[in-house]
């Protein structure tokens, strides 16, 4: 399909996956498969956002879940993130896109609280795309939290359960943005793993072999391409 033919979806998120298996594959350590893979991140934002023109992309770079794996490991994607993320900025700042991020604070490092407020004062007036990083994200972490923010107005009086509706859960969650039209895993797995449970109701899935850090721009449009022949009803008739 001609690229200027392609449904472009409003909002796309991708489940950054595969890269301790490519290390694993080169004999080397998992350090250098995270290196691959952020530096892959960098050119898959700035194409998805930058050059294709999709609205919201959402990044599932670390899940709460991620804390158990070895001390040594997360310290270095922490490095990673604290480091690096301040490039990412000044590059969405240059395209005129804003920069979030969802998931809890809690547990995450000094450093890279300072590098993820750093990056949201600096775009936060940016209009043109987002770029919403989930870091320390979990999606049944994010109900509950969005649970009990709900529970709390209502035991204040300024809320009614009455008026609770999908609305109200929306506005409570990490951020408030459209619902995911593609989600996009790589590495072969096919499985969301707590990832924007509520958001990806009627998300088009697309799984890939490919792993993240060998995730290019092609693979991206390949992505596209496929959403394009998706017959997205959301519950009512056909549109073909």
């Amino acid at each position: 399909m001609p690229n200027e033919e392609l449904r472009i979806p409003q909002h796309v998120a991708i489940i950054v996956d595969g890269n301790r298996r490519w290390a694993r594959q080169r004999l080397m350590p998992a350090s250098v498969g995270h290196k691959a893979g952020f530096d892959r991140l960098q050119e898959i934002t700035r194409y998805a956002v930058g050059d294709r023109g999709v609205k919201v992309l959402s990044l599932y770079v670390f899940s709460t879940e991620n804390f158990s794996r070895d001390a040594k490991e997360v310290g270095y994607l922490m490095d990673l993130f604290a480091n690096n993320f301040r490039t990412i900025a000044e590059e969405m700042n240059e395209r005129g896109c804003q920069v979030l991020f969802s998931g809890r604070r809690e547990g995450l490092q000094q450093r890279v609280l300072d590098a993820m407020d750093y990056m949201m004062d600096l775009t936060k007036d940016n209009k043109k795309g987002i770029v919403n990083f989930c870091l320390n994200y979990g999606s049944r972490a994010e109900l509950t939290d969005a649970v009990r923010a709900i529970a709390d107005e209502v035991q204040k009086g300024t809320l009614t359960p009455e008026q609770i509706d999908e609305k109200t859960i929306e506005s409570h969650l990490y951020r408030d943005l459209p619902p995911v039209d593609l989600m996009i895993r790589t590495s072969g797995e096919e499985r969301l793993s707590n990832f924007l449970l509520w958001q990806c109701a009627y998300a088009e899935f697309y799984f890939t072999p490919v792993l993240f850090p060998d995730f290019n721009k092609q693979c991206f449009d390949k992505a596209l391409e496929e959403y394009n022949h998706r017959d997205r009803r959301m519950g009512g008739n056909t549109k073909k």
